[in-house]
C-alpha cells in the first residue's frame, strides 16, 4: 500500500510540475504589459510628421438618409432600442463642409469615411452620378483642407438589392462588390490615399450569421461559413479591381480585434479556451489573407478551401479596437467558454457591454502581436469610448497614444491612428445612446459642439 502511495505522490508531482511548466511557459510567451499611471500622465512625445491622425465615420452612421438592409431592419418593433432610427443621423450628407471644418479645428490630418453603395448603385447596375459626384466633392474638400482621405467600400450596410439576393453569402456577392469597387477606383481612384475594403467581417458575420441580432438575422452555421468566404471573396475581387482602377492603391482590411486573456494564469484549461477564441475571432479572416486559405470551424459547419487572390492582397493591417476579455473554460455551459471584461474604464453602455474596457496596454499587445503575424504597416483605424459626460475620452486617448509610441519605439511601423468617431452618431441596434463623437450632437438642432477630450485630440496631434 506504501508502494502504491508514493508512485501516486511521485505521479502527482509529475502532474503537477508539468502542469505549473505550461502554465509558465504560456505567461513566457504572453507577457502581461502595465503603463504606470505616472508615465500616462507625463506629456507625450511629438508623433512624427506624416503621422495620419485622424478620426473615422461610416455612412450609414452619419450621413442620415440612406435606404439599405439596415433601413429596412430598423422598421421592426424592437430591432433598435428606444425605437430610434438613422434617419436623419448625423446629417452629414447635407453638411460635410462644416465637419471637415470640425476635423481641422481638433488638427486632424486624416478622415476615413465610408462609401454608401446603397448610395452610388441604388438600383443593380445604375450609378447615381450625384451621389458619386457628392462624394468626390468630399475628397476634394479633404484635400483642400490638408486632410488625407481613407475611403472604406463595405462598412456592414448592403444595398436592398444586394441583401434580397442574399448578401454577402450570395454567389453573386464578389461580382457585384468587385465592379462597386472598380467605379470607385475609376472615379476616386489616386485621390484617395488609402482603400479598406471591408470593415470588421468578423462582426459582420458573427451579427449576422451566428447570433443573427444584425441583419440578415441568421442563425446558420453554414450560412455563416458563406458569409465568411463570401466576404474574403468580395476583398479578393475588390482589391484586384481596385488595382485595376488605380495601380498605386494602398488597400487593406479593417480588423476588429479583441485582447483575450485567461481568466487564471495558472490554469491550462483557460489558457486553451482563450487560446481558441483568440484564433476564431482575431486571426481567422487575416490568417487567411496572408495564407491565400480559408480555415473557419462552427458547430457542426466546416470550411477549409483555397481562395484565389486573397494572399498578397493587402498593403497594410487596419486595427480596430474596443475590447479587452478574461477567458474561462467553462464546461457543462453551451458555448464553453466563459467571457467576463476586466477591470477598467467602463463606457456609458454600461451593464454587461465591455466598450470602453479598452486599456492602452492591450491595444500594444494586439499591435505587436498583428506585426509578428504579418510584418505589415499597422494603422488603427478604429479607437474610441462611449463616453457621455466627457472625462474619459481624453485619457484614453493619451493611453492609446503611448500604446503607440511604445510599439513605433520597439520598430513596429505603426502609420495612423483613426479615433472614431468625428461626431455622435446612429451606433447601430444601441441606437444614439453611445456618444463617441469628438463633437456633441444636439440631436434637435444638429449643432455639434467639442466633447470632452476633443482637446487631447488636438493637443497630441503631429505637426502639421
Amino acid at each position: 500500500m506504501r508502494r502504491l502511495l508514493r508512485v501516486l505522490g511521485w505521479i502527482l508531482g509529475v502532474l503537477v510540475v508539468a502542469w505549473l511548466g505550461v502554465c509558465a511557459y504560456l505567461a513566457a510567451t504572453h507577457p502581461r504589459v502595465a503603463f504606470t499611471a505616472e508615465e500616462l500622465a507625463r506629456p507625450a512625445a511629438p508623433l512624427p510628421k506624416g503621422f495620419l491622425w485622424g478620426t473615422a465615420t461610416s455612412s450609414h452612421q452619419i450621413e442620415g438618409g440612406n435606404a439599405n438592409d439596415w433601413t429596412r431592419f430598423e422598421a421592426q418593433p424592437g430591432a433598435i432600442e428606444r425605437g430610434e432610427t438613422s434617419a436623419v443621423s448625423a446629417d452629414h450628407w447635407n453638411r460635410m463642409a462644416g465637419d471637415v471644418a470640425l476635423m481641422k479645428a481638433i488638427k486632424a490630418n486624416a478622415y476615413r469615411f465610408s462609401i454608401e453603395w446603397s448610395r452610388v448603385e441604388p438600383q443593380e447596375g445604375a450609378w447615381s452620378e450625384k451621389a458619386w459626384a457628392r462624394y468626390g466633392d468630399l475628397v476634394r474638400q479633404l484635400h483642400e483642407a490638408g486632410i488625407t482621405p481613407a475611403a472604406t467600400l463595405l462598412h456592414f450596410a448592403l444595398p436592398l438589392w444586394m441583401a434580397d439576393r442574399g448578401g454577402v453569402a450570395a454567389p453573386d456577392f464578389p461580382d457585384r462588390f468587385s465592379r462597386f469597387a472598380a467605379e470607385a477606383g475609376r472615379r476616386l481612384g489616386p485621390s484617395v490615399d488609402l482603400w479598406i475594403t471591408l470593415n470588421e467581417p468578423n462582426v459582420q458575420m458573427y451579427m449576422g450569421y451566428v447570433n443573427g441580432a444584425w441583419p440578415p438575422q441568421k442563425k446558420s452555421p453554414g450560412e455563416a461559413l458563406r458569409a465568411f468566404a463570401g466576404l474574403l471573396r468580395g476583398h479578393a475581387a475588390a482589391a484586384a479591381a481596385l488595382r485595376a482602377a488605380d495601380p498605386g492603391a494602398k488597400i487593406g482590411v479593417a480588423n476588429n480585434l479583441m485582447l483575450l486573456e485567461p481568466r487564471s494564469r495558472l490554469m491550462p484549461g483557460d489558457w486553451l479556451a482563450a487560446g481558441f477564441v483568440d484564433q476564431f475571432w482575431n486571426w481567422s479572416f487575416p490568417d487567411t489573407l496572408r495564407d491565400g486559405r480559408a480555415r473557419l470551424r462552427l458547430p457542426g459547419a466546416t470550411l477549409d478551401e483555397r481562395i484565389d487572390g486573397l494572399a498578397g492582397s493587402v498593403d497594410f493591417f487596419g486595427l480596430n479596437y474596443y475590447f479587452r476579455y478574461f477567458v474561462r473554460f467553462a464546461p457543462g455551459t453551451p458555448e464553453t467558454v466563459s467571457m467576463q471584461p476586466g477591470p477598467g474604464l467602463r463606457s456609458e453602455l454600461g451593464g454587461t457591454s465591455p466598450v470602453g474596457d479598452s486599456p492602452p496596454e492591450a491595444l500594444f499587445l494586439l499591435m505587436r502581436e498583428a506585426w509578428q503575424r504579418y510584418r505589415l504597416p499597422i494603422y488603427v483605424t478604429e479607437g474610441g469610448i462611449a463616453d457621455d459626460e466627457g472625462t474619459m475620452r481624453g485619457p484614453l486617448i493619451r493611453g492609446q497614444v503611448e500604446a503607440i509610441e511604445r510599439a513605433r519605439a520597439e520598430g513596429i511601423p505603426v502609420e495612423g491612428y483613426f479615433h472614431w468617431t468625428l461626431v455622435d452618431n446612429f451606433e447601430w441596434e444601441k441606437g444614439y445612446r453611445p456618444r463617441f463623437g469628438l463633437y456633441r450632437l444636439d440631436r434637435k438642432t444638429l449643432e455639434r459642439t467639442p466633447a470632452g477630450g476633443a482637446d487631447v485630440f488636438a493637443a497630441l496631434a503631429p505637426p502639421q
